[in-house]
């Protein structure tokens, strides 16, 4: 779309400010198609197809994508050099959308011979999906941090989250509501059917998220951008002292995360006895509480400083767990204040980006985007993998404490997330996150 412009080649301010209004409608629309086809609609469709092992296939479904995603490393090199971020970013987001079409129907029960051929099939397409969407995150990380300058870029960033989170939001809530609808509507029609419906729906919504994009114009970019990235650009992060003591941080967070992913997500199902209807709500009152307070997240970022802000949420996102810990098929309201505390990542979702743009040189940014997300993603895979595998070995077993207090697995789980978690502010008060005037973007 072609668009008048300062003689350098850059927007003006009006300009800039209707490319970021687009950015929140193309955020708000993706939202809503994430929602409808979320990962917690995926695996509930994974535990009904009926395959051995489910612990390491819910942490395939959460880890495997990631794997794939160290691919989007070579983003930065295609990335001009074949096609200009726009295009990329457009292009791969509507590729990861029509596998996201096919992927219910083809992975559905009985559709291959057997449940683990299916789940094997489930796996292969999200991850598929995901380096899709990836890699054309990478494009669109550079691309937005042009719209906005570093001294409001935090509340950009907040505002587009807010219209992120309301739109999945209402969209999970709705799934929700339709997946149980629709199962006491039909209750002998197959249970994923209801599965595939709100699937295809948000693949709809993703398409149409790309019509607000495309609308956002070209900006002038750097000449590592519009000619391609060089081996010696992508190598450039790893030797980068401050952006490694945020990637370090951000490894750690996925390590954390990672390691409870299955017990967390089986818990609630297999042992609360927990419907996908309230599961998908209480997700839909985090997204809207983290709406709330994401744009003041954002300005107090842009006021005092990123790290401030993510040490005091990552305090309070550490309390998940422990929240875990207490809920019992007798007393299962407890888990919600985990989901109360996980409100906090709000200020986590707006503030790392926002470090790794400041700390991304604007001459090549993308080889900086594209390693953080890579490498964290790695260690989140890596996390997950192996959480998974110990849940299916031994989910039934008694751990003994300090020769003291004997817990089960799932107990054991939610305890170190907790620990893992509460040390993860240590390895943030490494973080520094300016570069210097003359790098500042």
């Amino acid at each position: 779309m072609a668009t008048a412009t300062d003689s350098d080649g850059t927007l003006r301010i009006f300009q800039r400010r209707r490319a970021r209004r687009l950015a929140y409608w193309n955020g708000a629309l993706w939202a809503i198609g994430n929602g409808l086809a979320s990962t917690t609609l995926i695996i509930y469709l994974a535990l009904d197809l009926g395959a051995g092992r489910i612990g390491l296939g819910i942490g395939l479904i959460l880890a495997a994508r990631h794997v794939v995603g160290l691919l989007r490393l070579g983003a930065p090199a295609v990335i001009g050099r074949l096609v200009d971020r726009k295009r990329f970013c457009l292009g791969t987001y509507l590729a990861a959308t029509l596998i996201l079409l096919g992927l219910p129907w083809i992975a559905a029960p009985g559709r291959l011979s057997s449940p683990d051929a299916s789940l094997a099939a489930l796996v292969g397409l999200w991850c598929l999906y995901h380096l899709l969407q990836y890699m054309g995150t990478v494009a669109l990380w550079s691309w937005l941090a042009d719209l906005a300058p570093p001294a409001i870029r935090g509340r950009f960033l907040g505002r587009r989250q807010l219209w992120l989170v309301l739109g999945e939001a209402g969209a999970m809530l709705c799934c929700g509501l339709f997946v149980w609808g629709w199962q006491a509507l039909y209750p002998r029609q197959p249970s994923w059917v209801a599965y595939v419906i709100p699937a295809a729906m948000g693949a709809g919504f993703m398409i149409a998220a790309l019509v607000p994009l495309a609308a956002v114009p070209r900006l002038a970019v750097s000449r590592i951008v519009r000619f391609g990235a060089t081996w010696r650009s992508i190598r450039a992060p790893l030797g980068d002292e401050r952006f490694l003591r945020l990637l370090l941080f951000g490894c750690w967070l996925s390590l954390a995360n990672g390691l409870t992913q299955s017990a967390q997500f089986s818990y609630p199902k297999q042992v609360l006895g927990i419907t996908l209807l309230t599961m998908l709500a209480v997700q839909t009152g985090m997204r809207l509480g983290q709406s709330a307070v994401s744009p003041r997240l954002g300005w107090l970022a842009d006021r005092w400083g990123n790290r401030p802000v993510m040490i005091g949420c990552l305090l309070l996102v550490a309390q998940g767990p422990l929240f875990y810990l207490l809920a019992t098929p007798l007393h299962w309201q407890w888990f919600l204040g985990a989901w109360l505390a996980w409100i906090a990542y709000a200020g986590l979702n707006v503030c790392l980006p926002n470090v790794m743009l400041k700390l991304s040189p604007r001459e090549a940014d993308t080889p900086y985007i594209a390693t953080y997300y890579a490498v964290t993603g790695l260690c989140y895979a890596a996390s997950t993998l192996a959480g998974g595998m110990l849940f299916d070995r031994c989910r039934y077993e008694t751990i003994v404490l300090f020769g003291r207090w004997a817990v089960d697995y799932y107990q054991y789980a939610f305890l170190l997330g907790w620990i893992a978690r509460c040390e993860g502010v240590l390895v943030l008060w490494l973080l520094i996150e300016t570069r210097g005037r003359a790098a500042a973007r």
